[in-house]
């Protein structure tokens, strides 16, 4: 790739760039949506609320958390170190975070020398793959484009048997090479994992926007309403009664200052009725209630606010579970393709060769839902008696993993168990109970 298309991937993405902080925004909580509409006479409001950052997080603790996500192969001995230099749990946490909230995040990897992997997350708006135009789209160049703490402004670019670092040269407007930060890698790839949570690598929340965009209108109107309701009455302080003192040396105009309240004043209530705009406090709250019910509904996540889903009965809760049990089985599908890329990336490195087979390597996901112990172990009881046609192991399985992380080790310590409280009884007949 010349300097020439470099500078045209660059301009390509720089749309690409202001869609990413936009994004950003709902990530955050700061939706972008609000604060960009015309400014409009005070009080002019703008009041954000976080739906997107409640559901990342939710769908970050339930999928991805430290320690849901779990290796196992003989691998893995090898692997478990490079994994814990590099802390990969807090990695594979930011990268699902990218790829939720941006469609894509992605993950260099370089080699230090002396057996020592390196992985790392990179900014999503420093981002810039280049795929090629097959049917099943190759990774096959990248850049990494980003500014300093100076200002510098620096270009990576990577492919499948170098990495070449170019500055900005701001006089003559053009790329210099650096030839000491520049070097060839052992990958035999574009040492770049992508993760994705869909099959257009598409976010969790783009659908949503227009009805978020809406609920934050509707919530800054009604802050408008009350903040010009209050103004009105403080402009009517001629009215009031500015003698008269309460008990605490207070009067009328006093306490309207201070509190911005009509309470006990209904004279003055009925002379600004006119200023206040009479919409129904159960219109506006039932019409709230239901743009959110249906953010939720559209973000295919339960309602962390439906006071009736902890008190539903277990096939209840399981039906209104369904829908984001459903999204994340998807999301994991495609999100564990970069978990598996990670792996042959590192034991594709030509000093790891020989190490081991990194087919063998296995993944697993743990949910991380709030678990009814009480409940559950009532079902296994009657579902364990002696005419049960259902295995031990089986009814193991229906226990989280936080209980029973490993089905066949507890079943073989029920059978030491077992083994050790048994009574051997001399019955007088030769045989024995």
């Amino acid at each position: 790739m010349t300097t020439k298309e470099i500078d045209k991937a660059i301009e390509n993405h720089r749309s690409l760039t202001t869609r990413y902080y936009d994004k950003k925004t709902y990530k955050i909580g700061l939706n972008a949506g609000i604060f960009q509409a015309d400014a409009k006479p005070e009080p002019d409001n703008r009041i954000p609320v976080s739906f997107i950052y409640r559901a990342l997080r939710l769908m970050k603790g339930y999928f991805a958390k430290a320690g849901n996500i779990t290796y196992s192969g003989d691998l893995m001995a090898t692997l478990q170190q490079i994994f814990d230099d590099n802390d990969e749990q807090l990695v594979t946490g930011a990268n699902f975070e990218d790829a939720s909230a941006y469609g894509s995040g992605y993950e260099l990897h370089w080699y230090s020398g002396e057996g020592q992997f390196n992985f790392e997350t990179i900014p999503v708006d420093q981002a810039i793959p280049i795929y090629t135009d097959d049917l099943r789209p190759v990774l096959q160049e990248f850049l990494w484009h980003r500014k300093t703490r100076l200002g510098v402004e620096l270009v990576t670019l990577y492919n499948d048997k170098e990495y070449i670092e170019y500055q900005r040269d701001q006089e003559k407007k053009e790329w210099i090479k650096v030839p000491e930060r520049s070097g060839s890698h052992l990958y035999g790839k574009v040492p770049i994992v992508e993760y994705n949570i869909s099959r257009e690598k598409r976010n969790v929340f783009d659908h949503v926007l227009p009805l978020m965009d809406i609920y934050d209108r509707l919530i800054s109107e009604v802050g408008n309403e009350h903040e010009k309701f209050a103004n009105s009455i403080l402009l009517l302080q001629a009215m009031l009664d500015d003698t008269t003192k309460d008990e605490n040396g207070k009067t009328q105009v006093d306490r309207i200052g201070e509190a911005r309240i009509m309470q006990g004043l209904d004279d003055v209530h009925k002379s600004a009725a006119y200023l206040e705009r009479n919409v129904n406090d159960t219109f506006i709250g039932n019409t709230l209630d239901r743009w959110e019910r249906l953010i939720y509904e559209m973000l295919c996540i339960f309602n962390p606010n439906d006071d009736s889903f902890a008190t539903a009965s277990g096939i209840a809760q399981a039906y209104k579970l369904l829908g984001f049990e459903l999204l994340i089985a998807d999301m994991e599908a495609y999100f564990s393709k970069g978990l598996q890329n990670r792996i042959y990336m590192i034991s594709g490195h030509e000093s790891f060769k020989g190490t081991g087979d990194p087919k063998e390597v296995t993944i697993k996901f743990t949910r991380n839902l709030p678990f009814d112990l009480e409940k559950m172990a009532q079902i296994v009881s009657l579902l364990a008696g002696g005419r049960s046609v259902i295995s031990d192991e089986t009814l193991l399985k229906l226990f989280p993993a936080t209980l029973v992380p490993d089905y066949e080790e507890e079943l073989a310590r029920v059978k030491v168990q077992k083994a050790s409280n048994r009574v051997v009884v001399d019955t007088g007949f030769g045989n024995e109970q």
